[in-house]
């Protein structure tokens, strides 16, 4: 349905994932912007600073000298005045007259002509000038202020003073700045991950018990941290697994009830069906009483999986782990089968290699491997090959049972694991065998994978942990 509540939440999610994408991105810019701004007004700031005292400092020279400059004697006594004013500004001084030579300097005794510089160029045409130079590595700031007397310009001074200061304040400005930022960066990134984990740990939690529950493990409870809508979820969970624990117990105890109840009639059928098929004589009869053997035996195999599967489900079976060396343990099942495929004109082979023990019972082992094999046998055809396989690494004991049978069909191959499972082949059993082998190699820490390709036989691939301390 397009219109259903999946596709209600997909868009709802959708639409705010854009939205706070969206809306992050516009902050984080707005946020460079605004340092960037921060910066470039501070640096203004500090520069047009700079620029108003030594503006300051030439006017109020200039002001000083007044008479000096009114009587003409002002060009002509510009070293001496220029070394008796007092500047309150560390800067250098320099008078210039009206065709751009440098009359007086309070730190360069050379005589030479700055009609080219940009500032000074601007206060000899009447207005002040300012201009940022590199000199020698160092950044300097000169501000170039016209001399006048009413109408009458005479000259220009220009100070210059050193930036290496202002650069430094403006450099530790901007660091204070970054720091700030990256520290509300960094402080709302973490309070953003403890909040975050305050909605994703509960629910990781969640799903890794669900997960469990899935395959089998109703015992599994999760933990209540708050009594939200998570813990909601939460108890209703717990309640579900309770219910389907309790329901599971109930049925594995009927059916191994049931199981038990009908192996006595069933061995009755069986006994009094050879019985009669010893004494008749009817060609008819005979063969109505081997369908009924055989079929009690078939029923009798089917109670025994039942009986088997329902008590190591409810882990009522006991196991007798010992320290197991699988190399002699492998090949002694194999020579177990071996006539049975030479009957079958199946070349079954084993490449064992030597291994450190396992911890396992032997019996369930042995009926483990035996299962497997036996699946093997049923479906691979004349003049086909089985082979077993045993290696090992640091951790797991690896044993590979392959054979070169039809395989199994895609959509079948994820469920033959499965309770009650039956392929479409004839030779399909009770679909109680590999559900067996399942529990019993996860009671030994173990695991089964199966692969295959459809036309090119099957592997069954079973992982058993190493024994390291005896």
């Amino acid at each position: 349905m397009k219109s259903g509540i999946t596709a209600r939440l997909v868009w709802s999610y959708l639409l705010l994932i854009i939205l706070t994408v969206v809306m992050f991105e516009v902050f984080i810019l707005t946020v460079v912007m605004f340092e960037v701004f921060i910066l470039t007004a501070l640096r203004f700031y500090y520069v047009d600073g700079v620029k108003d005292t030594l503006t300051d400092q030439g006017n109020m020279f200039t002001s000083f000298y007044e008479q000096q400059i009114e009587d003409g004697s002002f060009l002509s006594e510009a070293p001496s005045l220029l070394q008796r004013y007092n500047f309150f500004i560390d800067a250098q001084m320099q008078i210039i007259d009206s065709k751009g030579d440098v009359i007086a300097d309070t730190h360069d005794p050379d005589k030479k002509n700055l009609k080219s510089l940009e500032d000074v160029s601007h206060s000899l045409r009447g207005s002040a000038g300012s201009m940022i130079l590199k000199e020698g590595g160092e950044s300097l700031l000169s501000v170039s202020q016209p001399i006048h007397l009413e109408n009458n310009q005479y000259g220009v001074i220009r100070l210059t003073t050193s930036m290496n200061q202002l650069n430094h304040t403006f450099q530790q400005g901007m660091l204070l700045l970054i720091s700030i930022g990256g520290f509300v960066i960094i402080l709302t990134a973490v309070i953003s991950y403890f909040l975050a984990n305050t909605i994703t740990k509960p629910l990781k939690g969640i799903t890794a018990a669900a997960q469990q529950m899935a395959s089998g493990k109703f015992s599994v409870r999760i933990s209540k941290k708050n009594d939200d809508e998570i813990g909601k979820l939460t108890d209703t969970l717990n309640y579900m697994a309770q219910e389907v624990e309790k329901h599971e117990k109930l049925k594995n105890e009927f059916i191994a009830s049931v199981s038990h109840e009908l192996k006595t009639p069933l061995t009755s059928v069986k006994g009094w069906a050879i019985t009669l098929h010893s004494v008749a004589e009817d060609p008819f009869l005979r063969e109505g009483l081997d369908i009924i053997s055989t079929e009690s035996d078939r029923l009798s195999l089917l109670l025994g999986d039942l009986l088997d599967l329902s008590n190591l489900s409810a882990g009522n079976v006991s196991y007798c782990f010992e320290s197991l060396s699988l190399q002699p343990f492998l090949l002694q099942v194999v020579h177990q089968l071996r006539p049975r495929a030479e009957r079958q004109d199946v070349s079954l082979r084993d490449h064992l290699e030597a291994t450190d023990p396992i911890k396992g019972d032997p019996n369930r082992l042995k009926q483990v491997f035996i299962n497997i094999l036996d699946n093997a046998l049923k479906f691979t055809p004349s003049h086909g090959v089985i082979a077993v396989h045993l290696k090992a690494n640091q951790s797991w004991a690896i044993i590979q049972v392959c054979d070169t049978g039809p395989g199994i069909p895609p959509e079948e191959l994820q469920s033959v694991k499965e309770k009650f499972f039956k392929g479409k082949t004839k030779a399909s059993g009770t679909g109680l065998g590999l559900a067996i082998c399942q529990e019993i190699l996860h009671a030994h820490g173990g695991d089964m994978t199966i692969s295959s390709e459809f036309g090119s036989g099957t592997t069954v691939e079973i992982k058993l942990p190493i024994l390291h301390e005896l």
